[in-house]
C-alpha cells in the first residue's frame, strides 16, 4: 500500500486496534489486530484508498463479507464484522473482520512435498463439505485453488469468498485462477456449484499428483487447452477406484455429469472409513487362526491319551488398535476428523453414536463435539424430526459458539434449556431430543474441559 496510510497502533471504528500486517494482496492488507470490544486478537483486511479509484476492490470485500458470513461451516473462515470508517490520516477505508487463523496455506504445505494419500482424502472431503454448505445457502465459492485452503491447528478452512457470487450470477469478466477455472466460465454461463466441483477435482488431482489436469498460466493457454478435448487420467498407484471415480467426474467438460458437493464429500469420507478399516480382516484372521492352533494343540493331547498332565489353557489376548485419526506429514497441520455421518436406520433399544456424547464419554476436543452436534441436526431434520426453523437456529448457535468459545457455559445451558421448550412443543422429537442434549452436553464439556 502507499505511504501516508495505515500503521501499527491505529484504530479503527474506535475498536480494531491494528497490530501488524500479516499479508497484503493488491490494494488491501490483512492485519493482526485487537478487538478491544470483545477482547480477543482478530484478522482485519483493510481496504485503504481514495474513493472511485480502487477498481471496485470496495465492492468485492463487502462481498466477501457477506459471502462468508451466509455460510454455517465450521471448516470456513470465520467473519466477524464488516464496516467503512475514515481513518486517523483521512481517508475511508472498507475492512473485514475475519477469525484470525494460525497455520500454512495447502500450497506451502504442497511445495515441501506431497501430502500421503489419506491426508489428501481428508482435506478434500473437508473442503468438498464445506463447499456443500456454501451451494445450499446459493453462495458459489469460483476460486478454490490451494492457496485458499489453510491447514490450521483448529482444521482445514476455506478462505477467500472475495469473488464468490449468487447461484445464477453472470459476469461479464472471468475471474479466478486458470488452471482451476471450469470450461463453462469462459464462454459466460452462470454461477453454480458445478463450477466449484470443476475446481475441487482440479484440487483432487493436484493434490494426487503434483500438478493440476490443466496446466495454463493464462486464459489463452486455458481456452487451447481445453479446445484440444484433452481427458486427464489418473494412474496413482494404492489409489481406491471410487476416489478416481469421483475425481475424473468433477473434471467432467459437461457440467451434468459432475457430481454435487456433497456427493464428492460422502465418496471421500467413505474411502477414508474403508482405508481405517482395513486391518479388521488381518485381526479376524489373527483371531482364527489362534483359536484353532489351540484347538488343536487340545485334539493332539486328547488323542495321544496322556491324561498326566491336563489340557492346556487357550488364553489368546487381543490387542485392539486406537480408531484411526488421519494426520499430515510432519510439519503440516494436522487434518479435521470429519465430522460428517450419513443417516442409518435404528433399532428399538440401540444406542445411537451420538447419544453416547456425554461428558463422562470420550474426551472430544470443541471442534469433534460442536461438528457431532451439527451432524445429529442435519439428520434428524432430514428424517423430519427438527422443524426446519428450529434446526437452522440451532445450528447458528451451535456455530456462533464455535466461532466465539467466550464464556460457553451458560450458553450452552440456555441452548438446553430451548431444546427441552422445543421438544414440548412438538417441533423436536422425543428420540431427537435425546440424542441432541447428548451431544449439545457433550459439547459443553469439551468447551470446560470437564
Amino acid at each position: 500500500m502507499s505511504d501516508g496510510q495505515l500503521r501499527e497502533g491505529d484504530v479503527l471504528a474506535r475498536r480494531y486496534i491494528l497490530r501488524q500486517p500479516v499479508g497484503a494482496g493488491g490494494m488491501s492488507v490483512v492485519w493482526r489486530a485487537w478487538d478491544s470490544t470483545l477482547e480477543r486478537t482478530v484478522a482485519v483486511k483493510v481496504l485503504d484508498g481514495p474513493i472511485g479509484t480502487d477498481g471496485g476492490q470496495r465492492d468485492r470485500i463487502r462481498r466477501e463479507a457477506r459471502a462468508a458470513a451466509r455460510i454455517e461451516h465450521p471448516n470456513a473462515i470465520g467473519v466477524y464484522d464488516y464496516g467503512e470508517t475514515v481513518t486517523t490520516h483521512g481517508r475511508i477505508a472498507a475492512y473485514v473482520v475475519m477469525q484470525l487463523l494460525d497455520g500454512v496455506s495447502l500450497a506451502g504445505r504442497l511445495a515441501e512435498g506431497p501430502l500421503p494419500l489419506s491426508d489428501v482424502v481428508a482435506v478434500t472431503a473437508t473442503v468438498a463439505d464445506v463447499l456443500h454448505a456454501a451451494h445450499r445457502r446459493g453462495v458459489v465459492h469460483r476460486d478454490v485453488t490451494p492457496e485458499n485452503v489453510m491447514l490450521t491447528t483448529d482444521g482445514v478452512k476455506l478462505l477467500d469468498f472475495g469473488i464468490a457470487a449468487d447461484v445464477g450470477q453472470r459476469d461479464t469478466l472471468t475471474f479466478g485462477t486458470p488452471p482451476y477455472v471450469a470450461p463453462e466460465r469462459l464462454v459466460g454461463a452462470p454461477a453454480s456449484g458445478s463450477t466449484d466441483v470443476y475446481a475441487l477435482g482440479v484440487l483432487l488431482y493436484e493434490l494426487l499428483t503434483g500438478h493440476p489436469p490443466v496446466q495454463a498460466a493464462t486464459w489463452d493457454e486455458l481456452e487451447r487447452a481445453i479446445a484440444t478435448g484433452h481427458r486427464p487420467t489418473l494412474n496413482v498407484p494404492g489409489l481406491p477406484p471410487a476416489v478416481a471415480t469421483v475425481c475424473l467426474r468433477c473434471l467432467a467438460t459437461d457440467p451434468t455429469e459432475r457430481p454435487t458437493a456433497a456427493e464428492v464429500a460422502a465418496t471421500l469420507e467413505t474411502s477414508a472409513q474403508r482405508r481405517g478399516r482395513r486391518w479388521i480382516p488381518a485381526l479376524a484372521l489373527l483371531v482364527v487362526a489362534g483359536v484353532l492352533a489351540g484347538l488343536a494343540l487340545v485334539w493332539t493331547t486328547r488323542d495321544r491319551g496322556d491324561t498326566a498332565a491336563p489340557a492346556p489353557t487357550v488364553s489368546i489376548v487381543v490387542s485392539i488398535p486406537p480408531p484411526v485419526t488421519v494426520q499430515p506429514s510432519p510439519g503440516a497441520t494436522p487434518a479435521p476428523t470429519r465430522g460428517r455421518t450419513s443417516p442409518a436406520a435404528t433399532t428399538p433399544g440401540a444406542v445411537s453414536p451420538s447419544a453416547s456424547l456425554s461428558p463422562a464419554g470420550p474426551r472430544l476436543t470443541p471442534q469433534q463435539a460442536g461438528r457431532a452436534v451439527l451432524d445429529v441436526v442435519d439428520r434428524r431434520s432430514a428424517a423430519g424430526e427438527i422443524r426446519s426453523d428450529v434446526g437452522e437456529d440451532i445450528r447458528n448457535q451451535i456455530n456462533n459458539i464455535m466461532n466465539q468459545p467466550v464464556d460457553p457455559g451458560p450458553r450452552i445451558e440456555r441452548l438446553r434449556g430451548q431444546l427441552r421448550s422445543r421438544e414440548m412443543e412438538k417441533s423436536i422429537s422425543r428420540g431427537a431430543y435425546d440424542e441432541l442434549d447428548a451431544a449439545v452436553a457433550a459439547f459443553g464439556a469439551s468447551l470446560s474441559g470437564a
